[in-house]
């Protein structure tokens, strides 16, 4: 709930990321909510005058109400603090659950707050890093079967930010397929009248701060006190592109909506901001995303390894094979060649377009950021900004990119960008929209609409469907979790329905099949050497099986080239917003 509960759960999350890389470090804030007490808190937030008494009210009566609904089971608030929130809710006959890192809050929680039988309720010391192997070894998962998940209040932003992304999982695991979550934010549009309203008058639980940017970064809606309280407030428009970066479809309703919408769905309340997911299966959870998948250690070592930290894309190796300084290289000399005389020929296909002039680019899907820093290099941008949904692709984009000084790297999905309308002169990406699926298709050209200037282009290259696959083809697209492949015809109809003219395909297919086959030779030679490649050899067979797919079936399934659009005529389709990321409802 509150920022204590906040980083009461902070606490556990960041303990079991240190753990996990074999340190022992604490966070510091993680000591101040251990030492925090129970007054402290209680007072700050729970009287009257508190910025924050009509966001509690408001979202008891919301649980209240949806419990009514829909006949939630359980009630359980990751990070319940002192119980302020579940605590309270007398008139709820559901049985409720607390759990929080802090054991003092939970022992004054167990005390001050009486279970009885028409109203249970318990209060337990818990990880929200592993809120779902603690829901299994309690029995909880037997016994109930649509929990309502809640944490209020902002608790999830005074976590460690490389943890957050988890907890919401865990949470919608827990929920299951017949529960729900909630998370309520402090609301980034009021951040002034937090600092002066809540943490000016509470200096004894938040600790003492001056107005500067040591301490307080008003753009970014951020604060970090002297003893080390940090928390950060969210917009409305903020969740919606964390949930996009996560590939969580939502809704944006209008701003203070009364009613709480069925769809998954962000509503910006006073104080607040309410975030709404219905529950997952485990096994469909985020972890079988394209985020995840790229985000996992063997993943990386396989692409470092054998690509290099540069590009990790198709390449021309019909290139490669004319030049006969090549003819005894290496398979992975060759691999990462291919790589680079494809890029020097998309670099030439933008020049054709723009000739010498500098742009400002957005590379969408960005992975290592290598085709931007190489565009960079040949001096052919003023800007660049890449995102990708993948951590471990923007930390290392940031990293290998710091002597690039206008290049900047983010967490975001292509999908729903935080650059603005017409910032860009050029929108580029390598091999990256078939993974969101032709279902999508038309929010990622949108999303390129809106950011180019009017005249700017998209040029991309992607895998796509041959237009007479086989029905072998199946086994390509349901791999990566897809129905079924885009095709050329079905990109070019969507890009002229959207506004986007002078369409082209520069056909490279044959390269698909050549290069799957070599970095399925190179992972196996690798992998034959004692020190070749550190993966896991459950993650080699996975690959393998893989890599000998992709290679056998791509010369009758796929295609693969250069396709380039320009922004001409704006339609209704282009200025739809995309309801794949988020849509905005009329107030009701």
């Amino acid at each position: 709930m509150a920022p204590n509960t906040a980083t009461a759960v902070t606490t556990s999350l960041s303990s079991s990321v240190h753990s996990c890389s074999g340190g022992s470090l604490e966070h510091d804030e993680t000591q101040l909510w251990k030492d925090l007490s129970v007054t402290s808190w209680k007072n700050s937030v729970m009287n009257k005058d508190s910025v924050f008494y009509e966001l509690y009210i408001d979202t008891r009566r919301r649980i209240v109400e949806a419990c009514a609904k829909h006949k939630h089971d359980v009630v359980v608030e990751v990070g319940c603090g002192t119980g302020e929130v579940i605590g309270h809710l007398h008139e709820l006959k559901t049985p409720r659950i607390g759990v929080d890192i802090n054991p003092d809050f939970v022992k004054h929680c167990t005390e001050a707050y009486e279970s009885s039988a028409t109203s249970p309720i318990e209060f337990h010391v818990a990880d929200a890093m592993k809120l779902d192997e603690w829901w299994a070894f309690m029995g909880f998962g037997k016994k109930y079967k649509a929990p309502l998940m809640v944490c209020p209040n902002n608790t999830i932003m005074i976590m460690p930010e490389e943890i957050r992304d988890t907890v919401i999982e865990k949470m919608r695991v827990v929920a299951g397929i017949e529960g729900r979550i909630v998370i309520t934010y402090w609301n980034g549009k009021m951040f002034a009248h937090g600092v002066m309203g809540f943490y000016k008058k509470n200096a004894d639980l938040c600790g003492t701060f001056d107005l500067t940017q040591d301490h307080v970064d008003w753009e970014a809606k951020k604060i970090e006190t002297r003893s080390s309280y940090k928390s950060e407030w969210p917009t409305s428009v903020d969740v919606c592109r964390w949930m996009a970066s996560l590939l969580i479809p939502v809704v944006l309703a209008e701003p203070e909506q009364q009613d709480t919408l069925e769809v998954d769905h962000v509503a910006e309340v006073g104080m607040g901001v309410y975030l709404w997911l219905k529950g997952i299966s485990p096994q469909n959870s985020s972890m079988g995303t394209a985020r995840d998948y790229y985000d996992d250690k063997d993943t990386q070592t396989f692409y470092r390894t054998i690509w290099g930290e540069n590009n990790t894309h198709v390449g021309r190796y019909d290139l490669v094979a004319k030049d006969p300084t090549l003819a005894n290289a290496d398979l992975r000399t060759k691999i990462r060649k291919a790589q680079e005389l494809q890029e020097e020929t998309f670099m030439e296909t933008i020049k054709g377009h723009y000739g010498e002039a500098k742009v400002r680019c957005l590379d969408m899907g960005c992975g290592y950021g290598g085709l931007l820093r190489n565009m960079d290099k040949k001096n052919m941008l003023w800007s660049g900004v890449g995102v990708d949904i993948s951590g471990e692709m923007i930390d290392a984009a940031a990293r290998l990119s710091k002597d690039n000084k206008n290049l900047t790297f983010y967490r975001q999905s292509y999908m729903n960008t935080s650059v603005p309308d017409e910032g860009m002169d050029l929108c580029i990406s390598t091999e990256a929209f078939l993974h969101v699926g032709p279902g999508n298709h038309e929010a990622v050209l949108r999303e390129a609409w809106r950011v180019l200037r009017p005249g700017g282009r998209l040029i991309f290259t992607d895998i796509v469907g041959h237009p007479f696959a086989p029905p072998e083809a199946k086994a390509l697209y349901e791999r990566i979790g897809l129905q079924s492949f885009q095709t050329i015809d079905g990109y070019f109809e969507v890009a002229e329905k959207m506004g986007f003219g002078e369409l082209s395909f520069e056909e490279h297919s044959p390269n698909v099949s050549i290069h799957y086959e070599a970095v399925l030779e190179a992972l196996e030679e690798l992998w034959e050497k004692e020190e070749g490649i550190n993966i896991k050899e459950s993650t080699k067979v996975r690959m393998v099986d893989g890599l000998t797919k992709w290679r056998d079936l791509a010369d009758s399934c796929l295609q693969w080239g250069i396709i380039s659009m320009r922004k001409l005529e704006e339609t209704s389709l282009s200025r739809s917003p995309s309801i794949s990321v988020f849509e905005r409802l009329p107030r009701t």
